[in-house]
């Protein structure tokens, strides 16, 4: 089954406030001698994204709509263009939080910045 694509093509990833992670943390047992055993967790693969997206106006009712209706209130995955820091690759995401970690904000009358962390799979 095909995932859904990012519905909007001129949506603008900031500079500011980007933030990358690559890996999860590794799981971390104390050991009785002081020392500490860390190890890989199943499927870490996965990365986290803070980004910042630049919207139109309109364009944003758009998203609105497709995180609501086509993502299931903002828990299925779905295709984007992730910036990596180097350039940009599609990969399939998942909004993390999507009822909290999607901030709108309105920097002028035409635009609007939504901020959004994103699981990114296969990093």
């Amino acid at each position: 089954m095909a995932l859904p694509a990012f519905p909007i093509a001129n949506a603008v990833i900031l500079k500011e406030g980007f933030g990358l992670q690559r890996m999860r943390d590794p799981i971390a047992t104390d050991m009785e001698q002081g020392n500490t055993r860390q190890r890989p967790r199943p499927g870490d693969n996965v990365g986290t994204v803070t980004q910042t997206m630049r919207f139109y106006a309109a364009d944003y009712d758009t998203f609105v709509e497709w995180v609501k209706t086509t993502l299931n209130l903002g828990t299925a995955r779905f295709t984007v263009d992730v910036w990596l820091g180097t350039s940009l690759a599609n990969k399939v995401c998942q909004f993390i939080k999507p009822g909290t970690s999607l901030i709108a904000s309105w920097p002028n009358p035409g635009q609007v910045d939504v901020r959004m962390t994103l699981r990114v799979y296969d990093v």
